[in-house]
């Protein structure tokens, strides 16, 4: 099971998740989103793995800056600054930056507002952004996967073991039939609800069928009688 920690490291708060692994040796990777992963052996106790990314604070934190800038230079069309229109589960949404005390994110009626400690920290700004970013689509891809349940458990599918998201640039989704799990891309976030049930929906049949063959689609065809517009949609530049 995962616990999620706040870290020192330097002068930076640093929020680290913790995963008993059947690995030998505490291994830490620099997430895309700014955060760290930490698998540790079922022996070791998170104060051990707390220790051993503490003795590695000066390569993670240089490791964090440069996530930070690799992102930000993949993304220069985006400065989080007022005005700037982001695309929110497939609406537009103007961007609203305000200084605050705390670091937050919320959208409503079509207006994001990014509330940060320093309007001028890029990286404070997109790391708010981001984690608000996932929070949000990890949330509308569970409560789909839940809905959509209910159709599949009828066919003798089992409950997915573990959902999980991920940058996936190369995929939506994918399913791996055999350990229970499904993976989704965070990028599906720019896509409207309709789309990403159907993203959900396609998944869910491969744990039917494995191939995209006839009787495939003709399983998604049942529960979503429009699946090759929306995946025209999915997999064009519009973000419907």
């Amino acid at each position: 099971m995962a616990s999620v920690h706040k870290l020192v490291l330097g002068s930076r708060e640093v929020t680290v998740e913790f995963e008993r692994k059947r690995v030998r040796n505490i291994n830490v990777r620099v997430r895309r989103d700014g955060t760290l992963y930490c698998s540790l052996p079922y022996y070791a106790s998170v104060r051990e793995a707390e220790a051993f990314i503490i003795s590695k604070q000066d390569y993670l934190l240089k490791s964090l800056d440069s996530v930070i800038e690799d992102e930000k230079t993949k993304s220069l069309s985006r400065q989080y600054v007022d005005g700037e229109i982001f695309t929110v589960l497939g609406k537009p949404y103007v961007l609203k930056v305000l200084e605050s005390s705390k670091n937050l994110c919320r959208a409503e009626d079509g207006l994001i507002t990014l509330e940060v400690t320093d309007t001028s920290d890029y990286r404070t700004k997109y790391m708010t952004y981001e984690k608000w970013r996932r929070r949000c689509i990890k949330s509308v891809i569970v409560d789909l996967c839940n809905e959509m349940y209910p159709l599949f458990e009828r066919r003798g599918v089992a409950a997915p073991k573990k959902i999980t998201l991920g940058e996936y640039k190369s995929f939506w989704g994918e399913c791996f039939a055999k350990r229970g799990e499904l993976k989704f891309s965070y990028r599906l976030f720019e896509k409207d609800r309709a789309v990403i049930r159907y993203v959900v929906v396609h998944e869910f049949a491969h744990f039917i069928e494995p191939n995209h063959s006839s009787r495939f689609w003709a399983i998604v065809a049942e529960i979503i009688p429009d699946y090759k517009e929306l995946r025209k949609s999915l997999n064009s530049n519009k973000k419907r």
